[in-house]
């Protein structure tokens, strides 16, 4: 499935492109107009048609399935005569008098050029003449699919955003979160969804990437909204790089122009350190301060003085906040189910349980811990125990999102009964009895655990 200009599975490739053009089939107007914009081979409106329609990620797709449908009619029309059956006499005889025409380079394109025409009368002279008239629909194909790699490589030749906190776009879900292993690896790890690594918001500075796919680009500007059709507006924030002249290197900051057009940084100022000497390559863009927590939208624009071209939204959210102070408390139970507040006290074994309230929550929420922390680093995880006894399993407190978005920890209090006498890793001590909670916010274009808070009650424990 070369033709579709992925490597991924075939089948999984023709169910996304089945997928993409079903969306667009739901708009007859757009699709109309679409396929209209595909046949006048105009790229800008082709793709602000699939932007619009939040398809922009799947031009190829569905600009191979217009050109390969498109095809089928175009060869119906220029091979009126049935091929003969295919066996492996007919494949060589096919090879045989087709080599000759891949030869010349000349040959092929007037063959291009008669199929784009659909003349007819001149294709089949043409292939009368290098004796392919048997194979007629064969050779049609294979100069469609030609064409077709083509067209589609031009008409949604755009820029892209690449990165962001060093995380590929690629692998940005539409909710904006994104996941691991980055470029390089080590700075965000792969998914671990059950260790609360995963499905990442971004904050802090943000390194964005990119590359133009312009070759005459002379400007570009990176602009963020709050939904995917705008308005956009420009982030401009000076950038700094090295120009790299070994062993020296040298500080180089770009800035971007200002007054009614404001945002646009000139590609020649771009230092070897951010990808100055790679034309086609990827760019170090700039570093985005990312604004209050939310879901928000990046695209990049770029222009050589008489023609622009202007990326697919793409969806990033960020995160600058850390979690709420958790909140602690806790109680015994008595034999009797009353229920005594614990601040600071004692507790002797047989005077009955404790209760332990969390409240601890974050809409990004990666993992909590609660521990019973005493002196030499001792540390024991809270488990619950059940209430009434012998009803469930026991339970530890500690937790991790595991893949699932909504959850977002203990958003309200939430008590277990904890018996910290049948620990056997509990000793007669002082303890702080703790609550840790962390998001799953790449900071600064590095996993390190996200934002966290703490909160805690001290406890002594008797035996």
């Amino acid at each position: 499935m070369s033709e579709l200009f992925y490597e991924g599975d075939p089948l999984e490739e023709l169910q996304a492109m089945a997928a993409a053009a079903e969306k667009l089939a739901r708009h007859p107007e757009a699709f109309n107009e679409a396929y209209e914009a595909f046949l006048a081979h105009d790229t800008a409106r082709f793709q602000a048609i699939l932007d619009d329609a939040r398809l922009g990620d799947d031009c190829r797709r569905i600009c191979f399935l217009f050109c390969q449908k498109r095809c089928v009619g175009v060869c119906s029309r220029l091979c009126r005569e049935p091929g003969r059956p295919v066996d492996a006499d007919e494949i060589r005889e096919f090879v045989e008098a087709f080599s000759k025409v891949a030869r010349s380079k000349q040959a092929l394109t007037r063959l291009v050029s008669l199929a784009e025409k659909e003349d007819v009368r001149g294709w089949q002279a043409e292939l009368r003449k290098h004796g392919l008239l048997p194979f007629c629909h064969q050779v049609c194909h294979f100069v469609c699919r030609v064409r077709c790699r083509r067209i589609c490589r031009e008409i949604c030749a755009r820029p892209l955003i690449t990165r962001v906190s060093s995380i590929p776009t690629s692998q940005f879900d539409p909710q904006g979160f994104g996941n691991g292993p980055s470029i390089p690896p080590f700075q965000v790890p792969p998914p671990n969804p059950p260790g609360g690594v995963g499905d990442h918001p971004v904050g802090g500075s943000s390194w964005l990437m990119g590359i133009f796919n312009m070759p005459t680009a002379t400007q570009y500007k990176v602009e963020v909204a709050s939904a995917p059709g705008g308005p956009y507006t420009p982030i401009s924030v000076p950038v700094l790089g090295y120009q790299s002249v070994w062993p020296v290197y040298i500080p180089v900051t770009r800035f971007p122009s200002g007054g009614g057009d404001p945002g646009w940084y000139d590609v020649a100022d771009i230092p070897l350190s951010d990808g100055g000497n790679s034309p086609l390559g990827e760019k170090t863009l700039l570093y985005w301060p990312t604004p209050s927590d939310g879901l928000y939208y990046l695209r990049l624009r770029v222009r050589d003085g008489s023609s622009e071209l202007v990326s697919s939204p793409r969806a990033v959210r960020t995160d600058n906040t850390a979690p709420a102070t958790p909140v602690i408390k806790l109680e015994l139970k008595k034999p009797n189910g009353q229920l005594e507040e614990l601040k600071c006290g004692k507790v002797k074994k047989g005077a009955g349980l404790i209760r332990v309230t969390v409240q601890a929550s974050d809409p990004n929420f990666s993992r909590l811990g609660v521990n019973a922390e005493g002196n030499s680093s001792l540390s024991v995880p809270v488990v619950a125990v059940p209430d009434p006894p012998g009803v469930g399993p026991a339970v530890p407190l500690s937790k991790t999102y595991n893949g699932n978005l909504a959850d977002t920890g203990y958003p309200a209090p939430t008590s277990f009964i904890w018996d910290p006498w049948s620990d056997p890793a509990i000793v007669p001590c002082c303890y702080v009895v703790r609550i840790d909670i962390w998001d799953r916010t790449v900071i600064n274009n590095v996993w390190a655990g996200g934002h966290g808070n703490s909160g805690w009650e001290a406890i002594e424990i008797g035996f």
